[in-house]
Formats: structure tokens, sequence, C-alpha cells
């Protein structure tokens, strides 16, 4: 029979691979980037503290004494990390990078006062290590405890940093973009399970509260599971992670946001409402905002000159669809009449999608079906045989 230590390492090892396999799967991707990246540094930094936290024996750093208390500091670059992440899958992120740079103080603080230690040579670190309970009792000490609070606080922040942007994002974003943005939510508050768990039972075991300090020797589970199911969403779902350029229908299903009484304190009329929509469609009739890929509703709103609310409400209560589907269409229409040009014979599906509008490849596709009931290369030869008949 397994005994408790062999089997954590075998758990963590396992969950370590997985993590790193997964992390060369997202730096290899082309679409979705920095974010992508983001991610990948995260789980490469897991997957070593995986490694460092199931082999924590006397034997372990007596053998690789340099490994001894790293695992001190990494913590402290999960939020910045997670942070960044949040800011680039939500385009939130500031234009200047160096803003999210205070992010960082934390670890930056951490590493100078361990630099004493960390210079120290192999000799001189396995004699304090030599003494494993005295060490042990210091892996509880206050730079533990206080990263430890840090990494509750910070989750919450970044939970509550997305819940302030979530009703919007869900509105001006395109399908594969809200799959996007709702995966997130959910990876969020795992994320903040996994740290409730480990900040729990590593200050349950630091005071002996008998019961949960048990669950320290799993503290690190929550992590495990999170890898599994990146793992799962990346087989199941790839397109949040830009593994595939293709979407099935079947991805794109995206359960809306409750929207409880959405309108009722409005004070808008139907005259007022089709007024409203009519000067919108005109709007981006002569001014072809749709072929700008990253239109938004509130910049939309800025051009037209209505409050976004209330355009939304127009737009959501005369038209068979919401912001998207409508600016989407425009799109569609947009390279049907783009791709019979001669000037863009010399363009691919993809070249002459982007010059209607469309972001990608995968968003391209799949809206194109939507609409048609065709792929875009099916519609063109149907096109070109009713042309030649």
């Amino acid at each position: 029979m397994l005994n408790k230590v062999l089997l954590i390492q075998i758990i963590y090892s396992a969950a370590s691979i997985q993590g790193l396999f997964l992390s060369v799967l997202l730096l290899r991707t082309k679409i979705n980037q920095p974010a992508n990246r983001i991610l990948a540094v995260l789980l490469i930094l897991l997957s070593g503290h995986l490694i460092l936290v199931g082999f924590d024996n006397r034997e372990f750093f007596l053998a690789l004494p340099h490994l001894s208390r790293v695992s001190w500091i990494i913590g402290s670059l999960y939020w910045p990390l997670i942070f960044l992440f949040v800011q680039y899958i939500t385009q939130t992120q500031p234009n200047k990078i160096w803003k999210n740079g205070w992010l960082f103080i934390p670890f930056v603080t951490l590493f100078i006062l361990m630099l004493p230690y960390y210079t120290l040579s192999i000799e001189d670190k396995r004699i304090l290590l030599s003494n494993f309970e005295e060490s042990s009792r210091d892996d509880f000490g206050w730079v533990n405890q206080v990263v430890s609070l840090l990494h509750l606080v910070f989750q919450i922040f970044i939970l509550m940093y997305y819940l302030r942007f979530e009703r919007k994002l869900l509105d001006e974003f395109s399908e594969v973009e809200s799959l996007r943005i709702q995966w997130l939510k959910q990876f969020l508050i795992i994320t903040l399970g996994a740290t409730v768990l480990a900040v729990v039972s590593f200050f349950a075991r630091t005071w002996n509260i008998s019961v949960l300090s048990q669950l320290y020797s799993f503290h690190f589970i929550g992590i495990v599971l999170l890898f599994y199911w990146l793992s799962y969403k990346a087989l199941t779902q790839p397109v949040l992670f830009g593994i595939v350029k293709e979407v099935s229908s079947k991805e794109l299903i995206v359960t809306p946001a409750p929207e409880p009484e959405k309108y009722k304190k409005s004070s808008l009329e139907t005259e007022q409402l089709n007024a409203i929509f009519k000067k919108v469609r005109t709007v981006l009739h002569e001014q072809q905002l749709f072929l700008k890929n990253d239109l938004t509703l509130t910049q939309l709103s800025g051009v037209v000159g209505i409050p976004r609310h209330q355009l939304s409400q127009a737009i959501n209560s005369c038209y068979t669809g919401n912001f998207f589907d409508l600016i989407n269409d425009h799109r569609v229409e947009a390279f049907k009449r783009l791709a019979l040009l001669p000037d863009n014979k010399h363009l691919s599906l993809l070249g002459i999608a982007q010059e209607a509008g469309f972001s990608s490849k995968a968003t391209f596709y799949s809206v194109f079906k939507k609409k048609t009931g065709m792929t875009p290369t099916e519609y063109l030869q149907k096109i070109n045989s009713m042309g030649s008949s």
C-alpha cells in the first residue's frame, strides 16, 4: 500500500508534467497572444512549485540546496501573472505596460530580503538545512505568512476586477471572445478556491489546529485540479486557447448572462428606439464602421452620439440579435461584395475577410456559416457556377 508521502509525490509529479505539456501547447499557439504566453509562464512556475512541495524533505534539499526556499518567493509572481492574463483576455490592459509594475513590488522586495540566503555557497546552505526541524519551522515563518495573505487578498481583488467589467465585456465582445470571458470567470473562481484551500491549510499547520492541519499535506491539491481542468478545457474547447483555427458550432454555444428586467427603467418609446436604430444603420452604412475589426458598442455610441445603454436597447429591440450580430451581418455582406471585385483576386479568403472587418479566421468562418448556411468557399463556388451558367 502506498504511503502518503509517495502518493503526494506521484500526484504532484503527474500534475506537474501535465502543466508543462499544456504550457508548451500554449507557447506554440499563434492566436490569443500574449495572454497564452502569460498563462504558460504561470503554469511553468506552478509546475516547478508542485515539485518543490511534493519533494519537501531533507534528502531532496540537501541534494539540491540551491532549490531550498525558492518556493518562498515564486508565489509572489502568481497574482501579477494572473492579473496580466485577465487584462489581456478582457482587453482592459493599460497602453503602457510599466503601469502594472507595482504588481511586482512584493516579489522584488522578497527577493532582496532573501538574497543573502540565495547567495550562500552550497556547503553553507547544507549546514543550515542539516537541522531540518528548525528549517521546517522557518517554512512557516513571517515570509510565507505574508505571501499567503497576499495570495488571498490579490485573488479576491482580481475576481472583483473581472466582475466590474463582466457585463460590459459580454455586451461588447464577439461570440468566441464572450466564450473566453465566461471561461475566465470559471478560471478565477477555481484559482480562488485553490488559494483558499492552500492558505487555510497553511495557517492551520502554522497554528497547529488539529483537524485542519491534516489538510496541509494536500494543500496544493487545488492546483492539481486546476491543471487537469485546464487540460480538459484545452481538449474539449481548444478555441479558448487558440489551439485550433477552426471553431465548431458546439464550441460557440455561449450562455448569455441573465438580464432580468433589463430595460424596465428606460423611458424610451418604440418610435424613439426605431429612430435610434435607423440612425445606427445610417452611420454604419455611411462611415463603414464595421470594417474596423475592434469596433465596440462604446465606440459606436461615441460616433452616433447616443448613450451606450440606449444604443444597446435600440439594437436589441429593433433587430433580431445583439450588437455583434448586427456588425457581423454587415461584415458578411461586405465580404460578399469584396470577394467579387477583380482587384481582390490576389487576396486569400482570410485576407478578404480581414478587409471586411473580421479579426480572425475562426470568427469569420463560424459567423459566415451561421449567416449563410454555407462555408465561404461553398458560397463562392455557388456564385461562380451561377455566373457561368
